[in-house]
């Protein structure tokens, strides 16, 4: 990657920690959420808002080309495995641990990048996912190296971990600057399609429960929209490695908001490895 002026990279480096502040909110949102709605259709009528947003928005510079559209696939198919694993994952499990578990896609991007990219990595970036890995670790299964007491909502979580670590990879591979208005509507397309079929597969009811219409429409406009624009504008302007760190912060932000507004409860593993993730984010 082409090196940049420390001033733009600063810039892409606070705009896309504005994503996982955004991001952090969705935990808690969804956890709420999914007592008035299922898990697939939580995923359809949110994408399907977005896509219509950034659709009636941004129309006029949306270039409909083939590559533009395999792009966006490429990069939805793994973020429609990733919410959906995600988002069932999060009716059996806490929304803290849920944001925990799927921050461990910050270790999957970067060996993605290295293998296929050839991306050079610094001692601070190394030191820094090491940090980021280790904090994430304390705060989803405690002081210990066992992952017995994983359940099956865990499991599933880090399954969705796997597919963002893809997704950031693709967005880094496949979104630029000058088409990420493109990119980001075929990438919403995919994932609305894939819920869509998937809903209708399973005979999903498509009926939405008046309560649920405040939290889609927040979680389509300012938890989709707007990250996945800042994401496929900014993240091209950072390593892999960089970015997964930033978003490494994300279940710091989710933990601390759970806390605050559904009433979960934070230990001491959550205090150290919070401390851990700002301390790699910060050097890195």
């Amino acid at each position: 990657m082409a090196l940049r002026p420390v001033r733009s990279t600063r810039r892409s480096e606070l705009l896309l920690l504005l994503a996982v502040v955004l991001w952090s909110t969705t935990f808690a949102v969804m956890k709420e959420s999914l007592s008035s709605i299922s898990p697939a259709l939580l995923v359809l009528i949110r994408f399907a808002i977005a896509v219509a947003v950034v659709y009636v928005l941004f129309r006029r510079r949306i270039e409909f080309t083939w590559l533009n559209l395999l792009k966006g696939v490429a990069i939805g198919i793994p973020e429609y495995l990733g919410f959906m694993l995600q988002v069932t994952g999060l009716t059996m499990t806490t929304a803290s641990k849920n944001a925990f578990i799927t921050g461990l896609c910050v270790v999957i991007a970067p060996v993605l990048s290295f293998l296929f990219l050839r991306e050079k990595r610094s001692w601070k970036v190394a030191l820094a996912l090491i940090l980021a890995v280790n904090g994430l670790w304390i705060i989803s299964f405690g002081f210990t190296l066992r992952v017995g007491a994983m359940g099956m909502g865990d499991f599933l979580t880090l399954l969705s971990a796997l597919a963002f670590g893809v997704q950031v990879f693709m967005i880094h591979l496949f979104s630029h600057r000058d088409s990420f208005y493109a990119t980001t509507f075929f990438q919403l397309l995919a994932v609305a399609i894939c819920s869509l079929a998937y809903a209708m597969a399973t005979k999903q009811t498509l009926v939405v429960n008046p309560v649920s219409w405040p939290s889609l429409l927040y979680l389509a406009i300012f938890t989709t929209v707007i990250t996945l624009l800042l994401q496929n504008r900014f993240q091209h302007d950072v390593t892999v490695a960089q970015a997964s760190v930033i978003y490494s912060l994300e279940p710091v932000f989710a933990t601390l908001l759970a806390v605050l507004f559904i009433g979960e409860q934070m230990g001491p593993a959550v205090l150290v490895g919070g401390v851990l993730l700002f301390v790699a984010s910060a050097i890195s």
